[in-house]
């Protein structure tokens, strides 16, 4: 079955931000006074605000105040953008101009709010490309749950199980293959280990190589 069209995650699979709010998290902790291992960080990507703040509070009994230390993240974040613009994964623009010399649409299903994401695109200039997106503050259930990216097939007007969904996290994985959509890991901070196989459908090294996987899905 041919792939008609690509959900992209956004934080870690279309920019390079996971590594910046992980540097935030980071300074967060240090100013704060608590401690965060990558373990902690992997279970929060993709996934909403309100799950983090309930980790948090599981993890650290109610003594570290998550809104705080999101707010030390988001500024670090916010600070190295304005200074750098947003910085972009390997292959975005060459696939994205793959997509849409072959009319296939995209869009864009992300746990970050609207405000800020649709800012990151304009910077990134890829707007023109997205045909259709859902942000975190747009669904009631947050990734692992599949509404994000179900509601990103229904804006597209495709069934999710011919859509191609493009993801770097455990949570979106986990979504993407509650959605019934065909799922496809791009690799970031998290690593593909075989505790993901039930999850992943394909594993790309970077954006340019899903060129490759459309074509050859495309003619079977």
């Amino acid at each position: 079955m041919s792939i008609e069209a690509v959900i992209f995650d956004m934080d870690g699979v279309l920019f390079d931000t996971e590594r910046l709010m992980k540097a935030g998290w980071m300074k967060a902790g240090r100013e704060m006074g608590f401690t965060i291992t990558e373990e902690q960080l992997r279970q929060m990507r993709g996934s909403s605000r309100d799950r983090s703040a309930a980790l948090f509070q599981k993890w650290y009994d109610g003594k570290v105040d998550y809104d705080q230390g999101r707010q030390i993240r988001s500024q670090y974040v916010k600070e190295y953008i304005d200074q750098h613009s947003v910085p972009e994964k390997k292959g975005l623009k060459e696939l994205l101009n793959f997509l849409k010399k072959e009319n296939i649409p995209v869009a864009v299903a992300t746990s970050t709010r609207r405000s800020t994401a649709s800012r990151y695109w304009e910077l990134a200039g890829i707007t023109s490309y997205i045909t259709a997106s859902v942000c975190g503050d747009e669904v009631a259930a947050c990734k692992p749950e599949p509404d994000i990216f179900l509601k990103a097939a229904q804006a597209l007007q495709v069934a999710p199980e011919n859509c191609l969904i493009v993801e770097d996290s455990i949570n979106g994985l986990k979504a993407a293959r509650a959605a019934g959509g065909v799922s496809c890991m791009v690799p970031d901070l998290t690593p593909y280990t075989e505790d993901l196989l039930p999850f992943c459908d394909y594993v790309c090294e970077d954006l340019s190589r899903i060129i490759s996987l459309i074509k050859n899905r495309s003619s079977l």
